[in-house]
Protein backbone atom coordinates (compact mmCIF):
# COMPACT_ATOMS: atom_id res chain seq x y z
CA UNK A 1 0.00 0.00 0.00
CA UNK A 2 1.31 3.40 -0.95
CA UNK A 3 1.29 5.67 2.09
CA UNK A 4 -0.29 9.13 1.99
CA UNK A 5 2.02 11.63 3.67
CA UNK A 6 0.71 14.88 5.17
CA UNK A 7 3.33 17.36 6.38
CA UNK A 8 2.03 19.73 9.07
CA UNK A 9 4.00 22.98 9.11
CA UNK A 10 3.51 25.48 11.92
CA UNK A 11 4.59 26.88 15.26
CA UNK A 12 4.12 25.69 18.85
CA UNK A 13 0.41 25.10 18.22
CA UNK A 14 1.38 22.44 15.70
CA UNK A 15 4.35 21.16 17.68
CA UNK A 16 2.17 20.43 20.70
CA UNK A 17 3.77 22.74 23.24
CA UNK A 18 2.69 22.14 26.83
CA UNK A 19 1.32 18.60 26.55
CA UNK A 20 2.84 15.14 26.34
CA UNK A 21 3.47 13.83 22.84
CA UNK A 22 0.73 11.22 23.16
CA UNK A 23 -1.75 14.02 24.02
CA UNK A 24 -0.91 16.19 21.01
CA UNK A 25 -3.44 16.57 18.23
CA UNK A 26 -1.13 15.24 15.51
CA UNK A 27 -0.35 12.11 17.52
CA UNK A 28 -4.04 11.57 18.28
CA UNK A 29 -5.09 12.17 14.67
CA UNK A 30 -2.41 9.78 13.44
CA UNK A 31 -3.93 7.09 15.65
CA UNK A 32 -7.44 7.81 14.31
CA UNK A 33 -6.61 7.86 10.60
CA UNK A 34 -7.04 4.82 8.43
CA UNK A 35 -3.88 2.79 7.83
CA UNK A 36 -1.69 4.32 5.16
CA UNK A 37 -2.11 7.98 6.18
CA UNK A 38 1.03 9.33 7.85
CA UNK A 39 1.36 12.72 9.56
CA UNK A 40 4.69 14.53 9.85
CA UNK A 41 5.04 17.17 12.56
CA UNK A 42 6.99 20.21 11.36
CA UNK A 43 5.89 22.46 14.21
CA UNK A 44 8.58 24.67 15.74
CA UNK A 45 8.08 26.52 19.00
CA UNK A 46 8.21 30.30 18.55
CA UNK A 47 8.33 30.18 14.75
CA UNK A 48 6.81 32.93 12.61
CA UNK A 49 5.37 32.49 9.15
CA UNK A 50 8.64 33.91 7.78
CA UNK A 51 10.46 31.00 9.36
CA UNK A 52 7.78 28.63 8.12
CA UNK A 53 8.24 29.90 4.57
CA UNK A 54 11.97 29.20 4.77
CA UNK A 55 11.43 25.74 6.25
CA UNK A 56 8.79 24.91 3.65
CA UNK A 57 11.44 25.08 0.94
CA UNK A 58 14.41 23.74 2.89
CA UNK A 59 12.73 21.05 5.00
CA UNK A 60 9.20 20.16 3.89
CA UNK A 61 8.84 20.21 0.11
CA UNK A 62 12.11 18.30 -0.48
CA UNK A 63 10.43 15.39 1.36
CA UNK A 64 7.81 15.28 -1.44
CA UNK A 65 4.74 14.95 0.79
CA UNK A 66 1.33 14.41 -0.74
CA UNK A 67 -0.17 17.34 1.19
CA UNK A 68 0.99 20.19 3.41
CA UNK A 69 -1.14 21.62 6.21
CA UNK A 70 -0.14 25.22 6.95
CA UNK A 71 -1.09 26.91 10.22
CA UNK A 72 0.73 29.90 11.69
CA UNK A 73 0.51 33.60 12.43
CA UNK A 74 0.16 33.80 16.20
CA UNK A 75 3.82 34.73 16.70
CA UNK A 76 3.76 37.26 13.87
CA UNK A 77 0.97 39.07 15.70
CA UNK A 78 2.70 38.70 19.08
CA UNK A 79 6.01 40.06 17.80
CA UNK A 80 4.85 42.71 15.31
CA UNK A 81 1.33 43.50 16.49
CA UNK A 82 0.10 42.87 12.95
CA UNK A 83 -1.00 39.92 10.86
CA UNK A 84 0.26 41.53 7.63
CA UNK A 85 3.43 39.39 7.43
CA UNK A 86 1.40 36.25 8.11
CA UNK A 87 -1.09 37.09 5.35
CA UNK A 88 1.72 37.56 2.82
CA UNK A 89 3.63 34.45 3.88
CA UNK A 90 0.64 32.10 4.09
CA UNK A 91 -0.39 33.23 0.62
CA UNK A 92 3.12 32.61 -0.72
CA UNK A 93 3.37 29.21 0.98
CA UNK A 94 0.00 27.97 -0.26
CA UNK A 95 0.86 28.92 -3.82
CA UNK A 96 4.32 27.35 -3.59
CA UNK A 97 2.85 24.10 -2.31
CA UNK A 98 0.37 24.01 -5.20
CA UNK A 99 3.10 24.82 -7.73
CA UNK A 100 5.05 21.79 -6.48
CA UNK A 101 2.05 19.63 -7.30
CA UNK A 102 1.35 19.07 -3.60
CA UNK A 103 -2.10 19.45 -2.04
CA UNK A 104 -2.25 22.59 0.19
CA UNK A 105 -4.45 22.76 3.28
CA UNK A 106 -4.86 25.88 5.40
CA UNK A 107 -5.53 25.52 9.10
CA UNK A 108 -7.91 28.10 10.58
CA UNK A 109 -6.59 28.56 14.15
CA UNK A 110 -8.59 28.62 17.35
CA UNK A 111 -9.19 32.03 18.95
CA UNK A 112 -6.74 33.55 21.39
CA UNK A 113 -8.27 34.13 24.81
CA UNK A 114 -6.37 36.95 26.57
CA UNK A 115 -5.07 35.56 29.84
CA UNK A 116 -3.07 38.11 31.89
CA UNK A 117 0.62 37.24 31.63
CA UNK A 118 3.16 39.94 32.31
CA UNK A 119 5.68 38.57 29.84
CA UNK A 120 3.07 38.73 27.07
CA UNK A 121 2.22 42.40 27.56
CA UNK A 122 -0.41 44.57 29.16
CA UNK A 123 -4.11 43.64 29.16
CA UNK A 124 -4.71 46.23 26.44
CA UNK A 125 -1.97 44.70 24.27
CA UNK A 126 -3.34 41.21 24.79
CA UNK A 127 -6.84 42.34 23.83
CA UNK A 128 -5.50 43.98 20.67
CA UNK A 129 -3.62 40.79 19.77
CA UNK A 130 -6.74 38.70 20.30
CA UNK A 131 -8.79 41.01 18.08
CA UNK A 132 -6.10 40.95 15.37
CA UNK A 133 -6.04 37.15 15.54
CA UNK A 134 -9.81 37.05 14.99
CA UNK A 135 -9.51 39.32 11.95
CA UNK A 136 -6.67 37.17 10.63
CA UNK A 137 -8.78 34.01 10.93
CA UNK A 138 -11.51 35.69 8.91
CA UNK A 139 -8.98 36.71 6.29
CA UNK A 140 -7.73 33.12 6.01
CA UNK A 141 -11.24 31.89 5.28
CA UNK A 142 -11.80 34.63 2.68
CA UNK A 143 -8.40 34.00 1.07
CA UNK A 144 -9.06 30.29 0.72
CA UNK A 145 -12.57 30.85 -0.63
CA UNK A 146 -11.23 33.27 -3.25
CA UNK A 147 -8.20 31.15 -4.17
CA UNK A 148 -9.83 27.74 -4.14
CA UNK A 149 -7.65 26.36 -1.33
CA UNK A 150 -9.18 23.90 1.10
CA UNK A 151 -9.26 24.57 4.84
CA UNK A 152 -9.18 22.62 8.07
CA UNK A 153 -11.36 24.93 10.12
CA UNK A 154 -10.18 24.21 13.64
CA UNK A 155 -11.89 27.37 14.86
CA UNK A 156 -15.31 26.23 13.65
CA UNK A 157 -14.75 22.82 15.26
CA UNK A 158 -13.80 24.53 18.51
CA UNK A 159 -16.90 26.72 18.45
CA UNK A 160 -19.10 23.69 17.80
CA UNK A 161 -17.48 21.82 20.69
CA UNK A 162 -17.99 24.73 23.08
CA UNK A 163 -21.64 25.01 22.06
CA UNK A 164 -22.27 21.26 22.22
CA UNK A 165 -20.55 20.66 25.57
CA UNK A 166 -21.53 23.94 27.21
CA UNK A 167 -17.93 24.35 28.29
CA UNK A 168 -16.08 27.58 29.03
CA UNK A 169 -13.89 28.50 26.03
CA UNK A 170 -10.81 28.88 28.22
CA UNK A 171 -11.18 25.28 29.42
CA UNK A 172 -9.53 24.13 26.16
CA UNK A 173 -6.32 26.08 26.83
CA UNK A 174 -3.75 26.22 29.59
CA UNK A 175 -2.68 29.81 28.90
CA UNK A 176 -5.25 31.24 26.48
CA UNK A 177 -3.18 30.40 23.40
CA UNK A 178 -1.73 26.90 23.76
CA UNK A 179 -4.16 24.01 23.97
CA UNK A 180 -4.45 21.62 26.88
CA UNK A 181 -5.23 17.92 26.38
CA UNK A 182 -8.91 18.72 25.89
CA UNK A 183 -8.14 21.24 23.16
CA UNK A 184 -5.85 18.81 21.38
CA UNK A 185 -8.65 16.25 21.27
CA UNK A 186 -10.87 18.77 19.45
CA UNK A 187 -8.14 19.55 16.91
CA UNK A 188 -7.41 15.87 16.27
CA UNK A 189 -11.06 15.04 15.62
CA UNK A 190 -11.36 18.09 13.37
CA UNK A 191 -8.38 17.11 11.24
CA UNK A 192 -9.61 13.55 10.78
CA UNK A 193 -13.13 14.69 9.91
CA UNK A 194 -11.85 17.33 7.47
CA UNK A 195 -9.50 14.99 5.63
CA UNK A 196 -12.12 12.25 5.45
CA UNK A 197 -14.61 14.77 4.05
CA UNK A 198 -12.14 15.99 1.43
CA UNK A 199 -11.40 12.42 0.40
CA UNK A 200 -15.14 11.67 0.10
CA UNK A 201 -15.60 14.71 -2.12
CA UNK A 202 -12.64 13.79 -4.31
CA UNK A 203 -10.44 16.70 -3.29
CA UNK A 204 -8.04 14.64 -1.26
CA UNK A 205 -6.96 11.29 -2.72
CA UNK A 206 -7.14 8.16 -0.58
CA UNK A 207 -4.04 6.04 -0.09
CA UNK A 208 -3.40 3.94 -3.17
CA UNK A 209 -3.33 0.17 -2.68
Amino acid sequence: MKQLHIACLGDSLTYGYGVRQEESWLFLAGRKFAPGIVLHNHGLNGDTTTGMLQRLHSEVLPMHPDAVLLMGGANDIAYDGSAAPARANISAMARSVAEWGVFPLIGIPLPYIPVPREEWGSPAELNRAAAEYDVYAGWLRDFCAASGFQTVDFRACFEESVKRDGAAPDSYFFDGLHFNARGHQVLAACLVESVDDLRARGFFPPPAK
